[in-house]
């Protein structure tokens, strides 16, 4: 009787055993399997703004992806509500917006972002400092982006939203009383290695009196401005070096440049889908520093 009972306690503690290494206790391995990790990072070109604006605090309160047949999920911030200065992350730096999230693993279409306000700040020439709030229109609120986004079980993928505040931000009012609006424009990224990046460099005789270059890049595919750029002129003899980061690759663009701030192009280049190939850089004029002319690149 005694081998009975003894044979029947062994048999339990194998059939525990077999629960739980199969996840019978709840989630355990048979969810992350399942699953991958989503990070979302925020990034800014380096954006053509008013003069003097030395920081753009914009306040994040939400963000959301959709899965279809699963609805919208809310991603955790690192804190909510969370502030960036867009200012302080360019040239390729980004900020760490949602941290590490686990999601089913499958595709996701769409992505949203709540901003809750934002702040303009204009440094003086005396150090002294103004801040002006940023009017964020109701129906701007909330910002959906169509983007197709396959999570795979176990895969890591951080998600790069490029904040365009160039193209975000709208201006009017007068000198003295700005008003300001953000309208959000957005460029996402699956991985920092899927945009492309578009180089080139100023012979330094070429800026005007503002000694400030713009730059327009246009979508060949609707004929928009895609972003546009402010170069200041390098404050040593040599060429004055830039990057546009944050470019949608396999896409055609026009770059078109103002040496002078005068609304003259000095420089334009059509730039073929082929050449701006993911995580590649392709430089504007063959690799040489640019001067104005006649309203080409120099060939």
């Amino acid at each position: 009787m005694g081998s009975l009972k003894l044979r029947f306690f062994c048999f339990l503690i194998c059939l525990l055993s077999f629960v739980v290494a199969c996840g019978g206790g709840g989630g355990g391995s048979g969810t992350t399997s399942n699953s991958g990790t989503v990070t979302m990072s925020v990034t800014d070109a380096k954006p053509f703004l008013p003069e003097n604006v030395t920081n753009l605090f914009v306040e994040f309160s939400e963000v959301w992806v959709h899965k279809p047949g699963g609805g919208w999920i809310e991603l955790a911030l690192e804190e909510s509500p969370y502030t960036i200065d867009l200012l302080q992350f360019q040239d390729g730096n980004t900020t760490e917006l949602v941290p590490p999230t686990r999601l089913s693993s499958g595709k996701y279409t769409q992505v949203r972002f709540v901003v809750s306000g934002a702040t303009l700040r204009v440094t003086h020439t005396d150090d002294t400092t103004t801040d002006w709030i940023v009017e964020i229109p109701s129906e701007n609120l909330k910002t959906d982006k169509n983007f197709t986004l396959d999570l795979g079980p176990d895969t890591a993928i951080d998600l790069i939203v490029h904040f365009d505040l160039s193209m975000s931000l709208v201006v009017s009012g007068s000198e003295s009383e700005p008003e300001y609006k953000l309208k959000p424009v957005l460029h996402l990224f699956d991985s920092p290695l899927k945009a492309a990046v578009i180089d080139g460099s100023f012979v330094n005789s070429s800026f005007g009196a503002s000694e400030e270059a713009t730059i327009a890049v246009f979508s060949d595919r609707n004929h928009e401005v895609f972003t546009q750029v402010v170069v200041p002129k390098s404050t040593d003899s040599d060429p004055t070096e830039f990057s546009i980061f944050w470019i949608v690759p396999d896409e055609s663009y026009t770059v078109e440049i103002d040496l002078n701030q005068d609304g003259t192009i000095d420089c334009t280049e059509f730039v073929e889908d082929i050449y701006l190939v993911e995580g590649e850089v392709f430089d504007l004029n063959d690799g040489y520093s640019i001067e104005s002319g006649d309203g080409i690149c120099n060939p």
